[in-house]
């Protein structure tokens, strides 16, 4: 019985070990930033220093093992600024983004080329959860691929094969 007992408290004091590789490629300097596995949030930069993109007509499409499909569409005017990341907050997670405000003593330089940070809660009750994989892609309006984002969380054993 002694024995049986040093095996239970031997798998209670082992921790459980993942991997979760998140991959992104983009054909131009509108990317993907980050998707949340949770589905509270996809984030969007423009890495120009000079242009903004007009997005109107873009979508996302997003596919996780939970749901098979998700589309999400930006409307007229949609644009993007230079330096600028996009938080699309699904519309019943909470906002983590950083403060807007910018210090006081930058300089105007310094202030041209600083990152501008937009949070904008969308209609969409959420992103789709997205336990072991997820593959987001960005779409201009012609329908033409402009970025890929995604994640996939190995399982202990997957993890082992890969070691």
């Amino acid at each position: 019985m002694a024995k049986m007992m040093d095996i239970e408290d031997n798998i209670k004091d082992e921790f459980i070990h993942t991997k979760t590789i998140f991959r992104r490629h983009s054909k131009g300097p509108v990317m993907f930033n980050g998707c949340s596995p949770s589905g509270d949030v996809i984030i969007i930069d423009n890495i120009s220093p000079k242009k903004s993109y007009d997005l109107t007509g873009w979508y996302i499409e997003r596919q996780t093992n939970s749901q098979k499909f998700l589309r999400y569409t930006f409307t007229d005017k949609f644009i993007i600024p230079p330096l600028a990341t996009i938080e699309l907050w699904s519309s019943i997670a909470t906002s983590m983004s950083p403060s807007n405000e910018m210090e006081s003593n930058q300089s105007s330089e310094e202030h041209e080329q600083q990152q501008t940070f937009v949070t904008i809660k969308t209609k969409l009750l959420t992103w789709n959860t997205a336990r072991q994989w997820s593959i987001n892609k960005l779409f201009d309006c012609h329908g033409h691929e402009k970025a890929i984002f995604s994640h996939r969380t190995l399982t202990p054993l997957e993890y082992e094969k890969e070691e």
